[in-house]
């Protein structure tokens, strides 16, 4: 495939840190566990305490930014391994649109009020894509909505 666009769009740093700190605290409880001044818990809570430390984890590693590809044929969106894939020949529309937090209330992969599927990284700019199918629209936070718009639009008219 010949990636036409390429663009990551990282997700609030403040964000990143509140992931960070919540997995630093996890990590901190769970190997005080090793010492001598040990936080007494069960051994149910420390299972729990292992898989919440690793869920942090996974997604501090795929949520740190949303990827968009578009290359001769398709438009690839999302964030590590969580990916959509969509034919070019399948858009029927792309609009621009403005983030609004009342309609996703957050960030990452959120369905909206106005029900589309939103990935959303941070606040801004993006791209509204309506597909033939009728499939559900999806909104696309990008730092260069015009220049993925003009991309878009010449690959599938």
């Amino acid at each position: 495939m010949n990636i036409k666009y390429e663009e990551k769009v990282p997700i609030y740093p403040a964000i990143t840190a509140l992931v960070l700190i919540t997995c630093l605290i996890f990590l901190i409880v769970l190997l005080s566990q090793f010492t001598e001044k040990a936080i007494p818990m069960t051994s149910a809570a420390k299972v729990i305490l292992l898989i919440l430390f690793l869920l942090t984890l996974v997604v501090l590693f795929s949520f740190r930014e949303l990827t968009i590809s578009v290359t001769d044929k398709q438009v690839i969106f999302g964030y590590g391994h969580f990916q959509k894939k969509f034919y070019l020949s399948d858009i029927e529309n792309v609009a621009f649109g403005e983030y609004k937090f009342r309609n996703y209330l957050g960030y990452g992969i959120r369905y909206g009020l106005d029900k589309t599927i939103g990935y959303t990284p941070r606040g801004g700019r993006g791209l509204r894509l309506k597909f033939k199918s009728g499939k559900r629209a999806y909104f696309i936070v990008s730092a260069r909505p015009e220049e993925l718009k003009g991309i878009l639009e010449q690959r599938y008219y």
